[in-house]
């Protein structure tokens, strides 16, 4: 307890330093709100003013005709199953876009240093690879230089990014990309090629729809879209898919709830088991000799009989109650039963029926049953 005092002195002593506090430099956090939890809400609100039917959601729902465009990240399909009801969709006249990296709502576009998920491995999300499977489409290594200019930028901004053009039939935009994954298809078309072969945003038809997978989902991200010609590209886009139908946007999330509380309250989550750990330590018995209990714990003979009659009641073993009551008055009264049962009722003013039955009951019908015979042969022994 001294060393305990003495610690918790020198650690207060150790807080007044109020001269040596400096400000070193402001950390952006990024988005609060609903732009924090859906990273598409100004790719949203931009296509809403266009006059588009546009809407966000963080779970698949049962698609119609009537929505012709969904665009949702890659992480998006964890499950075989999903990403066999997403190509459903797209084999009736659905337009799926799909972003291989950056997507997912939990990247903080402020905060986290890294660009999204990397080129996915096979068997991490079981639906892309069945996507990509279907569609003949590789994910391989993409060898780009980052751009350097705009040396102003701060917080999301200062994350290395590619500045890539599409092909003039898609409008010649300048597009953002993150991260080094390429994509490489067989029977389909690619907008935005390297000499390598590999290209940033490759699609191909299936079925009465069209699949279109771009290698980041930086240009429809909140931070990014009024950079370079996002807002256009996304403009194009809804124009060249929309049809006049709804245009989806998917962010679900790809962390467990659990996993989500994790992330954003471990420290209360690690206080709780500190502290359960302090109840259990306080509680729990400690092992040693077993003691012998010398408390005394008394109890009414009420009590204690009820407790009795309700377990051999449980047991069915009521006539054990009546046994020494009858075996008193069978050795206090000898003789012969007619004759004693015709003397103990002219004695106690019963009826020789209720004698009999109070000698000779075995067991009783019911707890009711059971207290008319205690009575009787409380008589009989008062008599």
């Amino acid at each position: 307890m001294r060393w305990f005092v003495l610690i918790s002195l020198f650690l207060l002593a150790g807080c007044d330093q109020k001269g040596d506090r400096r400000k070193v430099g402001e950390i952006p956090l990024g988005y609060t709100g609903q732009a924090r939890v859906n990273p598409y809400l100004a790719a949203e609100k931009y296509l809403d003013q266009q006059g588009w039917d546009v809407e966000s959601s963080r779970t698949w729902s049962n698609y119609d005709f009537e929505t012709r465009v969904i665009i949702m990240p890659g992480s998006f399909l964890q499950t075989k199953g999903m990403g066999i009801r997403v190509l459903d969709w797209v084999a009736n006249g659905g337009n799926l876009v799909l972003t291989v990296e950056g997507g997912e709502p939990e990247r903080n576009d402020f905060t986290t240093p890294d660009s999204g998920m990397g080129a996915p491995e096979k068997g991490d999300f079981t639906g892309l690879d069945h996507v990509f499977d279907q569609l003949e489409i590789s994910s391989t290594y993409y060898s780009y230089q980052p751009a350097e200019e705009d040396s102003d930028r701060e917080g999301h901004l200062s994350r290395f990014w590619e500045l890539v053009k599409t092909r003039e039939e898609w409008g010649g935009h300048h597009l953002e990309f993150e991260g080094e994954v390429g994509l490489e298809i067989e029977n389909g078309w690619d907008w935005i090629s390297d000499n390598d072969g590999s290209s940033r945003m490759v699609g191909r038809s299936y079925g009465a729809g069209e699949v279109m997978v771009l290698a980041h989902a930086r240009p429809f991200r909140n931070p990014y879209l009024a950079r370079a010609d996002h807002a256009g590209f996304l403009d194009h886009l809804a124009g060249e898919y929309g049809g006049g139908g709804k245009i989806v946007f998917l962010y679900g999330s790809t962390t467990s709830f659990f996993g989500l509380i994790w992330k954003e309250g471990r420290m209360v989550v690690i206080g709780g088991f500190i502290l359960l750990f302090a109840w259990l330590w306080m509680r729990v018995p400690r092992f040693g000799p077993i003691l012998r209990d010398n408390a005394i714990k008394r109890q009414p003979y009420g009590k204690a009989l009820t407790t009795s009659a309700r377990f051999l009641w449980r047991t069915g073993q009521l006539e054990h109650l009546l046994r020494p009551l009858q075996a008193q008055l069978e050795k206090e009264n000898q003789g012969d039963p007619e004759t004693l049962y015709d003397r103990l009722a002219e004695q106690s003013g019963l009826t020789r029926a209720d004698v009999a039955e109070a000698l000779t009951i075995d067991p009783p019908k019911d707890p009711g049953h059971l207290v008319r015979v205690a009575q009787k042969l409380q008589a009989l022994l008062k008599r």
